[in-house]
């Protein structure tokens, strides 16, 4: 028996649906694996909650532009530590991580953009942790190319 298409072909060997269901993404998400973690105290569950929020903060990394016109970025989005009741205490941060390059063959500057969420809460003194790992779609500015 001839097979004279691919899709002939990939039916052939069973791979139709899984061609067909191949898709292209703009932005991916992984999950991190959920952790508790029982400490000594509340007190010292909501200590490290407070350790991880000025730790998050230290990672703030102002927009650099290089000569080359590539760039770097590090921004924190966060409520800081919300207090849910006496006994439950949350900090949900998202860090993101933007890195430039200029595209000569476009004429513009291309961003990509990823990300690291978590959300740690104390309950009682047991810190639950849990979040996901991604990145989003590149966005495209304007390349004005700087005189010699």
């Amino acid at each position: 028996m001839a097979l004279t298409s691919s899709g002939a072909l990939a039916t052939a060997l069973g791979l139709k649906i899984f061609l067909a269901s191949w898709p292209a993404h703009a932005s991916g998400r992984l999950p991190v694996r959920p952790s508790s973690q029982a400490l000594a105290s509340h007190r010292a569950c909501v200590e490290a909650l407070e350790r991880q929020y000025a730790e998050d903060k230290r990672r703030i990394v102002e927009k650099t532009v290089d000569a080359d016109g590539s760039s770097q970025e590090t921004s924190l989005e966060t409520s800081g530590i919300e207090w849910k009741g006496t006994d439950n205490v949350r900090y949900q941060a998202t860090v993101w991580y933007h890195h430039g390059r200029v595209r000569t063959d476009l004429g513009q500057i291309e961003t990509s953009h990823s990300f690291e969420t978590r959300l740690r809460e104390c309950k009682g003194a047991t810190l639950h942790t849990s979040g996901e790992t991604g990145y989003t779609l590149s966005t495209f500015e304007p390349w004005r190319k700087s005189a010699p």
